[in-house]
């Protein structure tokens, strides 16, 4: 089972709806923090955890070093180097 890192927080609330909140985290069984925290889960279950990204894995040689990204191999190297050319897909 993946533990995952708690932080403590603090927000102010409508006395009233807090106190309905309580009641019905009660009525469930569940702690305030718990049931608050499964509504928060429920509210952002369809949006990714993680922005996606996607890195460029191959770039023209000139824009590879525009880039910084090192190494940067010509055609010729990757063509001329058979464990090259498998590692870069070619």
């Amino acid at each position: 089972m993946e533990t995952t890192r708690r932080i403590q927080t603090a927000f102010r609330l409508d006395e009233s709806l807090l106190n309905r909140v309580k009641k019905k985290a009660s009525r469930q069984n569940k702690s305030l923090n718990s049931y608050v925290e499964a509504l928060l889960r429920a509210d952002v279950r369809d949006e990714p955890e993680y922005p996606k990204v996607s890195f460029p894995i191959l770039h023209s040689v000139r824009v590879s070093r525009m880039l910084d990204i090192l190494p940067a191999f010509t055609d010729e190297e990757i063509e001329s180097d058979e464990k090259l050319a498998y590692i870069l897909g070619k």
